[in-house]
């Protein structure tokens, strides 16, 4: 719009518009959507110390993360940190980064009682000075430590990663005492040395603040309009809540925030307490930065949730309700189907509250405020793999919490109960108490990691996985199947169908296409995970779809389905050691090339010692192969004597016998 009407008016209008702009602030409208992103979570402070001058010092800071404790305090993470580290990144294939707030955080907090002082506000959340940008994040010169900031997000963008500053406009730090007319800032005397009595000018305001205490959660649900109030008057853990009925307030904490933005050209923002705010005031402060936002609302009620997103609010929410379900279901295994509680379709079926907004719900398995999934699941990496899969597969945009990727839960074992905010924010390089390190977590090697960057890559290929509309296939007590489809533009009718399973055993479902579906019948669809997992659908549109323990299927159709047959080989005489199943091995990519780790299998055992197994396998092509016994831990048995030699047909499909 604004370029139509310079080309209109010409240089004219667009003074006045510049001399408006000194007098007004413009909505700039930026991207409206974070549609098609898959985004990393960094919490700053515990990721990388690229720059260690600028680490706190004294009680401020600390090294080791042997006690609970440890947890509370800086450790050193900063900008350059995750600068040195944007190949890790940009290898799994992230198109987005959310790091932790970048204004100056308060570094005391007053003390309690006993004269004791809080730890460091090493997550950013508690903030000194609006204005300022991070000097334990960037540097002690105020203006060096802008730049850093800036430099970071120009990096990001070399490397094609979107910047999610994550804002904080409902409150500062911990500072006032008292409340109502007996509100007031402690004295300094007694205090250690740096400690800061104040927060920063203009926002020394006692004025500026509600004064009313803390938030009681005991009194939050039921939701009514004098909880919902309670909850935007109040202070959240003690940290002094800004009044937005005050104007000079509100456009400090706007204009703070807006010159982030317009500083470093960061490209969206998360908006922390989002319900201890009015959806209204997030929904102004959202068209003044002129950058998608998306909120926390700490909350599982899909119906109090949904009053934040759309018109009159942000973007999309942080879906705490879908996370809760993928824990339930994921992580302990409870029913998809149950409807009487959070589960997987309980949520679904609520998705029409969110309208035209359902794609821009930001969804995900933990993060810093929730115990690790992987220890939710009891260190079971196939339930972690398996709830990844389906964030990255289901309506909405996944964001990971850092570290997910290198397999490990909370640090000490153990699930936190309420808020979790110490063990399970561990930094990526474990030290001593003298800051020697004792293990380094940005391994690119995980089996996490590769299937991190596998789904990013998906979610490239297939753009119905990041805009397609989701639909549900079917639904039982531990097998889930949705479809995503584009429903109109370039990819009009691309389609995938994604399945999970979440218990022990083989479930095997066969399920109608959906309706509004245009894949026809005979269609060969490919697991896109596994290439040689092919289904073809019948003649009255049905697919069977077999799965196995927690484990996940993404079909789509085979482009290729004509260049490759179907071949079965039967494998008999195989007598196995417990543990041990039977794979084929060969001289083709499907038959992994000869490499044991990549050979196709488990094959079936219908009939012991007789075991049988399918390969899709380019037509006319003479290939080699052998069966080999392999266990679990990688142990394998190879079948003796020369190696087996077949050509595979033309059309149709291939059968081929062999006695162990």
């Amino acid at each position: 719009m604004l370029k139509k009407l310079i080309k209109r008016w010409g240089n004219f209008f667009l003074c006045i518009l510049l001399l408006l702009s000194m007098l007004t602030p413009i909505n700039v409208q930026a991207s409206s959507s974070l549609q098609g992103e898959a985004i990393y979570q960094i919490m700053v402070d515990r990721f990388y110390d690229g720059d260690s001058s600028n680490n706190a010092t004294g009680e401020a800071f600390r090294f080791a993360e042997n006690v609970e404790e440890d947890f509370r305090y800086m450790h050193g993470g900063d900008w350059q940190g995750i600068i040195d580290k944007i190949s890790y990144i940009k290898g799994m294939g992230y198109t987005a980064i959310w790091i932790s707030p970048v204004s100056d955080p308060q570094l005391w907090g007053v003390p309690d009682p006993n004269g004791k002082q809080w730890p460091t506000a090493y997550h950013g959340y508690n903030v000194y000075d609006p204005n300022r940008a991070s000097r334990y994040f960037g540097a002690n010169d105020p203006t060096k430590s802008k730049e850093k900031l800036k430099e970071l997000v120009d990096v990001c963008h070399d490397n094609g990663i979107k910047v999610i500053l994550d804002i904080v406009p409902n409150h500062i730090g911990d500072y006032l005492q008292g409340v109502g007319d007996k509100a007031h800032y402690i004295s300094d005397a007694g205090l250690k040395e740096g400690s800061q009595v104040q927060p920063a000018s203009p926002f020394n305001n006692i004025l500026w603040y509600h004064n009313k205490g803390d938030i009681n959660f005991d009194l939050e649900h039921p939701h009514t309009e004098e909880s919902t109030r309670m909850l935007e008057e109040h202070d959240l853990g003690g940290l002094d809540d800004i009044d937005f009925d005050n104007p000079e307030a509100k456009q400090a904490i706007f204009d703070a925030i807006k010159d982030w933005f317009t500083y470093t050209g960061a490209d969206a923002a998360r908006v922390d307490a989002a319900k201890c705010m009015k959806p209204s005031d997030i929904h102004e402060l959202q068209e003044y930065l002129g950058v998608p936002t998306f909120g926390e609302n700490f909350d599982m009620d899909v119906e109090f949730i949904k009053d934040w997103v759309g018109e009159n609010g942000e973007t999309g929410m942080l879906d705490f309700p879908l996370f809760q379900a993928i824990v339930n279901d994921f992580a302990y295994g409870k029913n998809f189907n149950n409807t009487s509680e959070i589960s997987i379709q309980s949520i679904f079926d609520q998705d029409y509250l969110y309208g035209a907004n359902l794609n821009e719900m930001v969804t995900f398995i933990d993060n810093h405020d929730r115990n690790r999934f992987l220890t939710e699941a009891g260190g079971d990496i196939d339930k972690l793999h398996n709830a990844l899969t389906f964030i990255f597969a289901a309506r909405g945009i996944p964001v990971v919490f850092q570290g997910t990727e290198q397999n490990r839960g909370n640090a000490n074992g153990a699930t936190i109960n309420g808020i979790a905010d110490t063990w399970n924010r561990w930094s990526m390089v474990t030290k001593d108490q003298e800051g020697n390190v004792i293990k380094d977590y940005f391994d690119t090697s995980t089996d996490t990691y590769q299937l991190i960057a596998t789904l990013n890559e998906l979610r490239q290929e297939y753009e119905a996985l990041s805009f397609g509309t989701q639909r549900e296939m079917w639904t039982s007590m531990h097998t889930y199947a949705f479809s995503r489809r584009v429903d109109e533009g370039e990819m009009e009718g691309q389609e995938l169908i994604c399945a999970f399973h979440n218990s022990a055993g083989t479930d095997t479902v066969t399920m109608s296409i959906r309706a509004e579906s245009t894949i026809a019948p005979g269609t060969t669809l490919v697991n896109v995970m596994n290439p040689n997992d092919k289904i073809t659908v019948s003649a009255d549109k049905k697919v069977t779809i077999t799965l196995s323990g927690n484990n996940a299927k993404i079909y789509a159709v085979d482009e290729e389905a004509m260049e490759s047959v179907p071949v079965t080989f039967h494998i008999k005489n195989a007598t196995t050691n417990w543990g041990q199943d039977i794979y084929i091995v060969g001289n083709c990519a499907e038959l992994g090339n000869w490499n044991a780790d990549e050979a196709i299998g488990p094959a079936t055992c219908p009939k012991y010692p007789d075991w049988e197994l399918t390969a899709y396998l380019p037509v006319g092509k003479e290939i080699e192969f052998k069966a080999i016994k392999k266990d679990k831990s990688g142990n394998v048995v190879w079948q003796g004597g020369s190696n087996h030699k077949y050509t595979v047909p033309l059309s149709d499909f291939g059968e081929v016998s062999l006695d162990w």
